[in-house]
């Protein structure tokens, strides 16, 4: 098992004063989706790793009906990533296809057939998407297939691929949309779009990637579960030793973190060059805070969260098949 070290984080973490309502919006939200049924997800799982409080941490400022809405996509997300995991332990390429070919219909207006579909169905019907929202959705889904290729093959990715397809695979883009939507930043599109803004987002995705890669590695990675990981990445190109790696991931995380900083310094500056006016200027501002308690509160929820040390108490039941390879047998067979 690997030593998992504690994360500095200069921002400071707020709670929501909506959380113990959203909880209970979220727990029903999933249940009603069919994502408690035991498979990847247990009523006693999902209220150990409280996906219910992820999004009061991470939006402490937003509404309580927006923070609902917040909360949804991100637990659903969760919920995605952790079905996926079934085709990454039995190394089940066709499965994994076919699962991620049914989230893309749903996008395209197919009627969806599992929970990880009517899950998204519902949000799509409950949201506004921008065509670049549908694009990053994609990109999301195809990060999935491509961890599946690697573990397949038994290959460990490149850091540098790895680092950039992990931006994908947690959804940074979209991450930060509902982090800038959630505080009413309206910003032009063209100051979106320049390489500082781009280089603060990227920041802001790596600090949870690669987090989750040292968090989670007992539970995903040195279990067999994926080759695809930063400390195997890291280890393989140094010749290092595990716990080693585990340390060059923390101090990248820590360079992320004094990146972003960096970078929030340059911000007046460059709102200058574009000629916002002070409703932009304060809407930026806003956005670079929402993005501060959202890294914030994702380091407090992990700490508190179960999501990859929850270990059930064993009981006597039938003999009903169960488990991540059942997900992968279902969906698969569809």
């Amino acid at each position: 098992m690997v030593e998992v070290p504690s994360f500095d984080m200069p921002f400071a973490a707020r709670l929501s004063p909506h959380v113990d309502r959203v909880r209970q919006h979220t727990r029903t939200w999933v249940r009603d989706m069919g994502m408690l049924a035991g498979t990847p997800w247990t009523e006693a799982f999902y209220d150990a790793a409280d996906f219910g409080g992820f999004g009061p941490l991470t939006h402490p400022t937003a509404g309580l009906e927006d923070l609902k809405h917040i909360n949804d996509w991100h637990t659903w997300g969760f919920y995605v990533t952790d079905a996926f995991q079934a085709f990454l332990r039995s190394r089940n390429v066709a499965g994994g296809k076919a699962f991620v070919a049914g989230l893309k219909s749903v996008l395209s207006g197919s009627a969806p057939m599992n929970p990880a579909e009517k899950g998204l169905a519902n949000l799509i019907s409950r949201s506004t998407l921008e065509p670049e929202d549908s694009a990053h959705l994609v990109e999301f889904f195809d990060a999935l297939l491509w961890e599946l290729h690697n573990t397949a093959q038994g290959r460990v990715p490149d850091p540098i691929d790895l680092v950039e397809m992990r931006r994908r695979s947690i959804a940074t883009e979209l991450s930060a949309k509902l982090a800038r939507k959630s505080v009413g930043a309206e910003l032009p599109e063209e100051l979106l779009r320049n390489s500082t803004m781009r280089a603060l987002v990227d920041s802001f995705g790596d600090v949870p990637a690669l987090r989750q890669e040292i968090v989670g590695f007992d539970h995903a990675y040195a279990t067999g579960g994926s080759t695809t990981s930063a400390v195997l990445a890291v280890q393989q190109f140094f010749g290092c030793e595990t716990q080693q790696a585990v340390s060059i991931v923390a101090d990248l995380i820590a360079a992320r973190l004094r990146q972003i900083g960096s970078i929030i310094g340059e911000l007046p500056s460059l709102a200058t060059e574009y000629g916002l006016d002070a409703e932009a200027k304060a809407g930026l501002h806003r956005y670079v805070e929402a993005l501060k308690s959202w890294l914030a509160g994702e380091l407090l929820w992990t700490q508190r969260s179960a999501r990859f040390s929850y270990s059930p108490a064993p009981t006597r039941t039938s003999h009903r098949p169960s488990g991540l390879g059942t997900a992968a047998f279902v969906v698969s067979s569809r």
